[in-house]
């Protein structure tokens, strides 16, 4: 049984941003680009809108473990607020809600106002502490990863995507079997030298690998990755390479004629103060975005070419 009391905690966190008020809220309304922006959130996504009522679910990490939950936000473009009210929450919050508040000042500039009400499950002491770290922690990085997105010239410096995909007769349900269990990748992939997996609720997964380079070299990789069986597995890279200043991506496995259609698909930023420290002093953004484009492409075609093949096998194992 879950016990609330009359009082809630309360949380404000504020920032100035050197960018139009306008151009602000339409970051904060499209969820859809929230885990480019924000680097707890994994993954989000409208799962429905009325006019200005959006329900929206995100899977975010919260004092580095992974949580899932849906929000209902009211949307208000003319005073720039947007307030939310967490309908499925995920322990240990019992009630969440808040708002993001925009508000113009001086110049081509805005204040941002971000809110927070919760309670925690039966009001545990420990469990509000929990969440009241969790809460200042991702609304400091939110609120800053905001600003540097709002401020930063889109150009060179903003994420790219590029996709990659095989067309085969496979079967689709074991191409999909493939993708999905990461943990085998160690035996399957020759760029795979070590693979680990944890799984969660909500199809979400955690897989960290050690992958070979083309010159021999090895490094780690940890991402979040969600699996939306049968047909679609979303990711986001939290350990990243000096290079790159974001990696997600996606699997997704659908028709095409009479055939499957398997696509890998990758959006990438780079890191702009790790260039010139990796490639060279000579070496520009172009050169980053070729070498990300060139190692991620080649690492995901042999991925999906592996995939074709164990799923042709004769008796592939499940």
């Amino acid at each position: 049984m879950i016990h609330v009391t009359d009082r809630p905690r309360v949380d404000l966190h504020t920032t100035t941003i050197g960018c139009g008020a306008d151009d602000v809220y339409r970051r904060l309304e499209n969820v859809a680009q929230w885990s480019e922006i924000f680097e707890p959130t994994i993954h989000s996504a409208e799962l429905s809108r009325d006019r200005d009522t959006q329900t929206i679910r995100l899977w975010a990490t919260a004092n580095g473990e992974p949580k899932s939950w849906v929000s209902e936000r009211h949307l208000d473009p003319v005073a720039r607020t947007i307030r939310f009210a967490q309908t499925v929450t995920a322990p240990p919050v019992a009630e969440m809600s808040g708002e993001w508040k925009v508000l113009p000042k001086s110049g081509d500039s805005c204040e941002v106002q971000l809110l927070h009400t919760y309670r925690a499950v039966d009001d545990a002491p420990a469990s509000l502490d929990w969440i009241s770290a969790a809460v200042d922690t991702n609304s400091t990085k939110e609120l800053g990863a905001l600003k540097a997105a709002c401020e930063r010239a889109d150009g060179e410096l903003g994420p790219f995507t590029f996709e990659d995909s095989v067309d085969t007769t496979a079967d689709p349900v074991l191409l999909f079997s493939f993708l999905d269990r990461g943990e085998l990748w160690a035996g399957r992939l020759d760029h795979v030298a070590e693979a680990e997996m944890k799984e969660f609720s909500d199809g979400l997964q955690f897989l960290r690998m050690r992958t070979r380079t083309p010159d021999g070299d090895t490094h780690v990789t940890e991402s979040y990755r969600i699996s939306q069986s049968p047909a679609r597995l979303l990711y986001k890279q939290v350990t990243l390479p000096a290079l790159l200043a974001l990696h997600t991506g996606s699997w997704t496995i659908g028709p095409v004629g009479e055939q499957w259609r398997v696509t890998s698909r990758h959006t990438v930023a780079i890191n702009a103060d790790a260039v010139g420290k990796v490639l060279g002093d000579k070496a520009t953004i172009a050169d980053a975005k070729e070498l990300a484009r060139r190692n991620l492409g080649n690492n995901s075609l042999r991925t999906l070419e592996a995939a074709v093949r164990w799923a042709k096998a004769d008796v592939p194992q499940r």
